[in-house]
């Protein structure tokens, strides 16, 4: 390979990993934010007496995330959502409410 090719490669590849650094962290930022939205949520329903999730709400994100990235969009989606949902006592809700949910 000339070595004219060899760098020019070498500088496409960096240009594409620092864009690719950037879109990480974009992302990263942008699910520390979705997280935030989500636990706020579910403390609202929690407080009005509803359910932590939504069963039908995760199956549209699911859908979403499945539609467009295909299966590796579902275990995307899977992932983001279990991350999102975060612990019960991140959403106010303890143990016992939990176990007293299941019994109701």
């Amino acid at each position: 390979m000339p070595l004219d090719l060899a760098t020019k490669t070498t500088d496409d590849i960096a240009a594409l990993r620092s864009r690719i650094d950037t879109i990480d962290s974009e992302i990263s930022a942008l699910v520390a934010e979705r997280r935030e939205h989500s636990h706020s949520i579910q403390q609202i329903r929690l407080a009005g007496g509803g359910p932590r999730t939504q069963l039908n709400r995760e199956n549209e994100v699911i859908a979403h995330y499945t539609d467009r990235l295909g299966s590796a969009g579902t275990a995307l989606a899977h992932l983001l959502l279990t991350t999102c949902r975060g612990t019960l006592q991140a959403a106010g809700q303890s143990a016992a409410d939990v176990a007293g949910e299941r019994r109701a």
